[in-house]
């Protein structure tokens, strides 16, 4: 297996080396792909060498706001190291259940060189995983919803999100009907998770943008300006800037 990991970092340098490293700072390539496979690595252990589920399906990267447009001009190569890790997981048997994706979270915490790291599984996945493995995940209990969150359009009352999950397309049972005929059925679906929603596009049509950006999954802070087919809407919530925010783990380059 270690050989396996080694086979997969080696990947990610290669493919990170000269454009991550020239597009961020030096060295964050062989950083960022390190840390990979070490909390892939930690997942192996905790699942006693039961591989099957051990690759996370949602990575997230929490950045400087310093450099926050130079990490957004990397999302199609971060959609590479999504292809990259889950082609070489099927390579060696074993299934992926979902396709791993890549996210960038805005974090005026950090300096200008720091990132951080985590992963973890999407909510049904951890309720796969709950059941099979009986193992720690994240619980429904657990999740705390943004104060005052909601979305904001022309002409209409604001529309709060006060559930956990948020559906949001056509299709009449979705807990946002747009009456937009760009826009999908089913098209994007809003999950909170740690005081923040998280957009996902669940395959849409016409695609959704949040401030511009295409986004297949984003996390959302005050002043996001979503678009779906015709119809745009702005992300709102209360903010406490005084809370401190839990992290798995963090790796950061020196200034």
């Amino acid at each position: 297996m270690r050989k396996l990991l080694q086979s997969i970092e080696d990947k990610l340098r290669y493919l990170l080396e000269e454009k991550l490293d020239r597009l961020i700072f030096p060295g964050v390539s062989s950083s960022l792909s390190y840390t990979l496979i070490e909390l892939i690595e930690d997942e192996i252990e905790k699942q006693n060498g039961n591989c099957e589920n051990c690759m996370p399906d949602l990575i997230t990267l929490k950045v400087s706001s310093e450099r926050w447009e130079a990490w957004q001009q990397s999302l199609p190569l971060l959609e590479e190291v999504s292809g990259v890790l889950e082609e070489s997981w099927k390579e060696q048997g074993y299934q992926i259940r979902k396709t791993p994706v890549i996210q960038l979270v805005q974090s005026p915490d950090l300096s200008s060189n720091q990132i951080k790291v985590e992963t973890d599984y999407s909510i049904e996945d951890a309720i796969f995983r709950q059941t099979a493995l009986q193992k720690l995940t994240r619980e429904p209990q657990e999740v705390t919803l943004p104060k005052d969150a909601c979305l904001i359009m022309t002409d209409q009352e604001p529309f709060f999100l006060k559930k956990q999950v948020i559906n949001i397309g056509r299709r009449s049972s979705n807990d946002l009907v747009l009456d937009d005929p760009m826009v999908s059925r089913d098209h994007v679906q809003l999950r909170a998770d740690s005081g923040r929603f998280y957009l996902f596009d669940l395959g849409s049509t016409a695609g959704t943008t949040v401030n511009n950006f295409p986004a297949s999954n984003v996390a959302l802070k005050p002043g996001d300006v979503i678009q779906i087919g015709q119809t745009r809407m702005i992300y709102n919530q209360w903010v406490d800037h005084n809370a401190s925010k839990p992290t798995r783990s963090l790796f950061g380059g020196k200034e």
